[in-house]
């Protein structure tokens, strides 16, 4: 792979990867500097990349991995979920405005709470849009396998906001 190559490739990837790596370590300097660690990963791995079958999977996988390496490394502080997620909407009215808030940060939370496994096949498919094979690929999970803990999360969501609407 040339420079070429190379540079065309990170222009079609950089936001998926930053939104990946935002995703796992929850802060945008952090993302930033997993998304230059997996294109300096994937630059020393450039000649290999012929032989993968899906680069763009293999790519949000490697993102993925340093973004949860990164997290490992350092101590776990815990936020409140509003300061890590920007609820802002376009709705006029002020009461369904706090009303949409509210149920944002409840689902959030919920999502917060499921096995990280269940979650991040959850966020992957519910919120980036990647079909079960791509999912697949990024996670080292089996196919069926992402479908289970699709469905898990899902149901377990699902319960969860039956429990807080009552």
């Amino acid at each position: 792979m040339q420079v070429k190559e190379f540079n065309i490739l990170v222009g079609r990837l950089k936001d998926k990867m930053y939104r990946i790596a935002y995703r796992v370590v929850k802060n945008e300097e952090e993302a930033q500097d997993v998304v230059q660690d997996t294109l300096v990963k994937v630059w020393k791995i450039r000649e290999k990349l012929a032989d993968i079958e899906n680069v763009d999977a293999y790519c949000m996988m490697i993102t993925r991995n340093i973004g949860i390496d990164k997290i490992r490394s350092r101590k776990m502080d815990t936020t409140d979920i509003s300061e890590q997620y920007d609820l802002k909407s376009s709705a006029p009215d002020p009461e369904r405005l706090s009303i949409v808030r509210d149920e944002l940060r409840i689902v959030r939370a919920i999502i917060q709470e499921l096995p990280e496994n269940h979650r991040t096949v959850l966020e992957l498919r519910d919120i980036e849009g990647h079909s079960y094979k791509e999912i697949a690929e990024m996670t080292g999970y089996n196919l069926d396998k992402v479908k289970v803990y699709l469905h898990r999360a899902r149901l377990k969501l699902r319960e969860q906001l039956n429990i807080q609407v009552i």
